[in-house]
């Protein structure tokens, strides 16, 4: 089952909000919180606005590693899952259009391992996918550095002071950089 939900929710008045960035979110099973959306649709429009896009429509999938992996591998030919897959289909500020794909599946594997929410974890997820399409990379060490700084100021604007122990490439012995979120702590 899917529950689809957009940024147009009703206000406290009633009256659809009206927001120049359309958010869609779709999930194959419910998210264990209902603020859960909120909280995605709040990333989103944080991580697009650190990059001057404020109009547009950007679509979230919320599935499991199941599904991810078919997807990576259908439209990326990569046969495993990951943590997030981004579409960007246009990035001319202040316009900005695309989806992206997050596994909660993945989402609770790793948050438990490093020792923080599923909730920060699967936001971390959308900020990365969503700075992806707003034209950020991190294949190099020059732009991932970029990317990591700019996951961090996303992630504190919405309350997340902790992603500096628990984010991607943090400082740690054990833990190289990498292209993804996650991999980072695998």
């Amino acid at each position: 089952m899917s529950n689809i939900l957009d940024n147009n929710q009703p206000n406290e008045s009633g009256e659809p909000s009206a927001s120049p960035l359309s958010i869609e979110i779709v999930t194959d099973d419910p998210l264990p919180e209902p603020d859960w959306y909120d909280r995605i649709r709040s990333a989103v429009t944080h991580a697009a606005t650190l990059r001057g896009y404020s109009n547009g429509e950007i679509g979230i999938r919320v599935t499991n590693d199941a599904e991810i992996r078919l997807i990576n591998a259908r439209h990326l030919d990569h046969d495993y899952e990951t943590d997030v897959i981004s579409f960007a289909y246009a990035d001319e500020p202040p316009t900005i259009e695309g989806e992206l794909v997050v596994s909660l599946e993945t989402a609770q594997r790793v948050a438990e391992r490093v020792g923080w929410s599923v909730e920060n974890e699967l936001l971390l997820y959308v900020v990365h996918g969503t700075l992806h399409i707003a034209g950020m990379d991190d294949l190099e060490d020059d732009v991932r550095i970029e990317m990591r700084a700019a996951e961090c100021q996303v992630m504190k604007s919405l309350g997340i002071e902790d992603i500096v122990h628990y984010g991607p490439d943090r400082i740690d012995v054990n833990v190289k950089p990498s292209s993804s979120p996650s991999e980072a702590r695998s």
